[in-house]
């Protein structure tokens, strides 16, 4: 199965895949956005939704993930790009 990336600003959608995976919106002791999988890592502040979509939007970032998603995969794997990367392909 190929698998091309998939980039997206969509908040509905954001918090679903990262909710699918067992993460927990976070940031870092630096203030840097982070995604806590399965809240093993104890340096990370969790914070709502809101105040994660937020800070999200104003940095101009977006979710890049794969897709298709292999389900039943283990893999969470993502990256956060900037929006201007997205300028070239579709956004959803």
């Amino acid at each position: 199965m190929t698998t091309s990336p998939h980039i997206t600003t969509d908040h509905d959608e954001i918090r679903r895949w990262i909710q699918a995976h067992h993460g927990a919106p976070a940031r870092d002791g630096s203030g840097a956005l982070r995604i806590d999988f399965l809240g093993v890592a104890t340096e990370l502040k969790h914070l709502q939704w809101n105040e994660w979509f937020t800070a999200f939007d104003e940095r101009g970032l977006a979710l890049c993930y794969p897709e298709p998603h292999v389900r039943g995969g283990t893999s969470a794997w993502f990256e956060f790009v900037p929006r201007a990367r997205t300028a070239a392909g579709s956004v959803r």
